[in-house]
């Protein structure tokens, strides 16, 4: 894979004493899907952005092989499962953006509280290569590059 894979960037900080809520603090904005679900309509950071990490709910489907142990959600509309394959880089993880063809690279610092997601439009299917790539560091200059191009867009108080 080579050129821009990755279309949007959303970067996601734990502001609230939820534990599990991650407000958008800065973003590329482009996403149709996730400007939309992602929107908040009540309380904190209304009109701005916000996600879920959480633990998977056990009455989700599919293979218990494959099920992931953490998902991306607002409310109860999930977003992504979230693989961690490699507990040695236990800070990068991948997924796909629900009702999408895309794929989805999530970085995590070291607690967790700070949360990016970049989206690679139309390879939903090449995910776990792409998750190898960036895990390789292939793709460090385009992280960059997108992380650059992002605005803020926090609605609320800090």
């Amino acid at each position: 894979m080579s050129g821009n894979i990755f279309s949007d960037y959303y970067l996601g900080k734990n502001l609230t004493d939820a534990k599990s809520r991650f407000d958008i603090i800065k973003s590329t904005g482009n996403h149709p899907f996730l400007e939309i679900i992602l929107k908040n309509k009540k309380k904190f950071n209304i009109d701005g952005l916000s996600f879920n990490y959480t633990q998977r709910p056990d009455v989700f489907k599919g293979d218990e092989r494959r099920k992931a142990e953490m998902i991306i959600c607002k409310g109860s509309s999930s977003i992504s499962s979230v693989f961690v394959p490699n507990l040695d880089k236990f800070y990068i993880g991948y997924g796909d953006v629900k009702t999408t063809n895309d794929a989805i690279i999530i970085l995590f610092d070291d607690n967790k509280k700070i949360i990016e997601l970049f989206i690679a439009r139309g390879l939903k299917q090449d995910k776990q290569q792409l998750y190898s790539e960036v895990v390789s560091g292939f793709y460090d200059d385009e992280l960059e590059a997108i992380r650059q191009t992002s605005r803020d867009v926090f609605k609320g108080q800090f």
